[in-house]
């Protein structure tokens, strides 16, 4: 890993948080760590999910920390890290119909805490998300209109996430193995989940800390680290490896410290495990389209918009007489330029008649969002 050279050195500005990744590349001659990359994707996974800004990079965190605390060995330690930052890079897959069903903002606030909750309490959470808001008879209508398509529905979305996952991934430059993990990705330790072939120490090692990892850190997110504790000992032996919970509460509030007033981004980058992997030309150039085309599936709408835009960028680059390097970063630029576009709900881009002026302001402000993670700094 890199030296810090001083407060404003370039070289530690991750490529999310500034306007383009030509400076960082250019310093280090057109190579760049892998981790830097996935770490960006995750902030742009955390936009997506609705989540607080670098709340995936805390949970590889805690995913790290379980590692030293399993006593893994380098490579499940490395596939855990990359696998989590990854974790959500599906997220978009199938979100023009979660839109559809589920009023703004729902699926976070009753759906995300009980993700992997038991069969009941999961299918309580979806049910209130389908209710939305409104008076009783409204959200009953709802409940009953929408949810025989969510369940008839929802294998299908299962298996999208985890192909899309597994196809994004592939792409970032990690190897063969951190793709793969997507395959389990909705199994369970009880092997009550989709599509249910996986059950117990058939689900890989870093897939069960991952999962613990992340859904530790959202329930200490809600109620703090003495709630997740509890609800992770609830879900021991369900939905989870029950040595890596017992490995988390153990000293929960020490695994699931949070950075404190100051950035996770150093903390992520000086936590890759093993020797930093570094992306030459080629490896950089595929993450970076891979990032973009992550974006357009916001919205059917929108596929192919990021690499359309890169070719006609990188098309006028060089008939204005750019030099290869300046159109090569330019459509670069161009891929992830729009990757702010999942902060903003599916239903917006795909209304079919005039926004209203809330959802002007919030399409207006999907750039801002993209590069939102500067002030953090």
């Amino acid at each position: 890993m890199w030296e810090r050279e001083s407060e404003s050195d370039p070289a530690d500005v991750p490529w999310f948080y500034v306007g383009g990744v030509s400076d960082v590349l250019s310093r280090n001659e057109d190579e760049v760590g892998a981790a830097e990359l996935l770490a960006g994707l995750c902030l742009a996974t955390d936009l997506g999910r609705g989540f607080p800004l670098e709340h995936g990079l805390h949970s590889t965190l805690v995913a790290a920390r379980l590692c030293e605390r399993l006593h893994v060995d380098e490579r499940i330690a490395a596939e855990t890290y990359y696998g989590c930052l990854l974790f959500y890079v599906g997220c978009t897959a199938d979100a023009e119909i979660a839109a559809d069903l589920f009023e703004d903002g729902m699926l976070g606030r009753y759906f995300d805490p009980v993700i992997f909750g038991g069969p009941a309490e999961t299918l309580g959470g979806v049910v209130r998300a389908l209710a939305g808001p409104g008076p009783p008879h409204v959200q009953v209508g709802r409940v009953v209109r929408r949810l025989p398509r969510a369940v008839a529905g929802h294998r299908r979305h299962m298996a999208a996430l985890c192909e899309v996952g597994r196809m994004l991934s592939d792409r970032m430059g990690v190897g063969p193995d951190v793709p793969n993990l997507f395959i389990g990705f909705t199994e369970r330790w009880d092997g009550r989940g989709e599509p249910g072939q996986l059950r117990g120490e058939q689900l890989p090692l870093p897939l069960r800390i991952m999962q613990v990892a992340r859904d530790a850190t959202y329930q200490a997110l809600v109620g703090g680290p003495a709630h997740a504790a509890r609800i992770m000992t609830q879900r021991a032996g369900h939905a989870f490896d029950p040595e890596v919970v017992a490995a988390l509460i153990s000293d929960a509030e020490a695994v699931l410290r949070t950075p404190g007033e100051g950035s996770a981004w150093a903390d992520v980058l000086a936590a890759e495990p093993g020797p930093p992997l570094r992306l030459g030309t080629a490896a950089i150039d595929r993450a970076l389209a891979a990032m973009g085309d992550f974006a357009d599936l916001v919205s059917p709408y929108l596929v192919g918009h990021s690499s359309g835009v890169a070719e006609l960028a990188a098309a006028a680059g060089r008939e204005g007489g750019l030099s290869d390097d300046l159109v090569r970063d330019l459509w670069r630029a161009a891929s992830i330029h729009d990757v702010g576009r999942v902060a903003v709900p599916a239903a917006v881009w795909q209304k079919p008649g005039p926004l209203t002026t809330d959802e002007r302001e919030r399409v207006r402000l999907h750039a801002y969002h993209g590069e939102q993670s500067r002030e953090k700094r």
